[in-house]
């Protein structure tokens, strides 16, 4: 099955707020991040304990892109929605997005490479992480 969409809920909390209890504006990032390394465990099954620690290998970031529609607050309860764009032999291009309820808060398009740890180059995905991560292409 193409097109699949990992979903993932995550409570603001204070950690993420400024004083007045809405979400600070970096704090996005932290919870885009945690929705894709969820993702990789739950729905790829290469978590990224087994792939940095294991495996020696990583996907940095190459390029992220993110836009911010409506402020989040402290106890709304976020959808994150993670899908694939684009796969290719050696990257990733990742969109995420995050909804309370129906209502679009933020998105951001990440572009991860795949790399060795040891040679810090980019390398292919290992063959069945790649035929899992087309699932959600």
């Amino acid at each position: 099955m193409a097109n699949k969409i990992y979903t993932v809920n995550k409570i603001i909390r204070m950690q993420h707020c400024d004083p007045g209890g809405v979400v600070f504006t970096p704090q996005y990032f932290n919870l885009f991040v945690e929705a894709i390394e969820d993702w990789f465990r739950e729905g790829i099954g290469f978590g990224f304990s087994q792939m940095v620690s294991e495996e020696q290998q990583g996907i940095p970031a190459m390029k992220i892109i993110a836009k911010f529609y409506k402020p989040s607050k402290l106890g709304d309860l976020l959808e994150f929605r993670v899908k694939v764009k684009r796969l290719r032999k050696q990257n990733i291009l990742i969109h995420v997005e995050a909804l309370c309820g129906e209502e679009r808060r933020c998105s951001g398009d990440f572009l991860h490479g795949f790399a060795s740890l040891k040679s810090l180059s980019l390398t292919d995905w290992p063959t069945e992480v790649f035929r899992k991560l087309e699932e959600y292409s």
